[in-house]
């Protein structure tokens, strides 16, 4: 079963059921068909931000190409998902708790964002 709650030191914890297989010589994630998950992909695209922001933090890669590089992932698409983790706090919470508009397509959160964070909640409509 899915799960997401915040942790007493503000971490979020997301967890849900899992298993791996190979296919074609490859290793492929496969969710439990069993749940529906009905994770947000906004839920998904932070946490992804944020594990990503503490390899490069923590030194594991010095920089988003050598990160993408390592997931395999295009670098540009790396380095934008990363940025979300300079949204005002208020938005991620938003997030977090499902509040944020709907109509606010991924794209939109990863372009460039002014960097205050007043501009950017006025620019989503978040008190």
């Amino acid at each position: 079963m899915s799960e997401i709650k915040v942790l007493d030191n503000g971490n979020v914890l997301v967890t849900f059921p899992i298993s791996l297989r190979f296919r074609s010589g490859r290793r492929r994630v496969i969710f439990s068909e069993n749940d529906t998950l009905g994770i947000d992909p906004l839920v998904i695209n932070l946490a992804r931000a944020f594990r990503w922001q503490e390899l490069i933090d923590s030194g594991t890669y010095r920089n988003t190409i050598e990160l993408a590089k390592a997931i395999g992932k295009d670098h540009a698409f790396v380095a934008r998902t990363v940025r979300l983790t300079l949204l005002a706090p208020e938005i991620i919470h938003a997030i977090l708790a499902g509040t944020l508009r709907k109509s606010i397509p991924m794209e939109k959160l990863r372009k460039e964002m002014p960097a205050r964070w007043e501009d950017q909640k006025k620019l989503f409509g978040i008190e």
